[in-house]
């Protein structure tokens, strides 16, 4: 896969940072209603997470609407390893 850095891509990644900002802010707790009760809400972990995941696929998403998909092989074979086990070298405790 090829990447590219061009004008489309630096306004998908601007989008993807307002993203991440606007999802931080949107998901900040609310204050309790009383002054013993816990915040309601997520974790500030939880809100980095989600704000993360915005803005990756804000990049994501806009990357492959600007520029397109350019081949995607289903059916491709795919290397694979074989192992074969012996059967003296994992005795069987039976």
């Amino acid at each position: 896969m090829q990447v590219t850095f061009d004008f489309s891509t630096a306004v998908w990644t601007i989008m993807g940072i307002l993203a991440y900002v606007g999802v931080y802010q949107w998901s900040q707790p609310t204050l309790p209603t009383t002054p013993t009760a816990p915040p309601m809400g997520m974790t500030k972990g939880e809100r980095v997470a989600l704000a993360l995941t915005a803005a990756v696929a804000v990049i994501t998403f806009g990357s492959y609407i600007s520029h397109g998909i350019k081949k995607v092989e289903i059916d491709k074979p795919v290397p694979t390893v074989s192992t074969t086990i012996s059967p003296t070298a994992h005795p069987s405790p039976h």
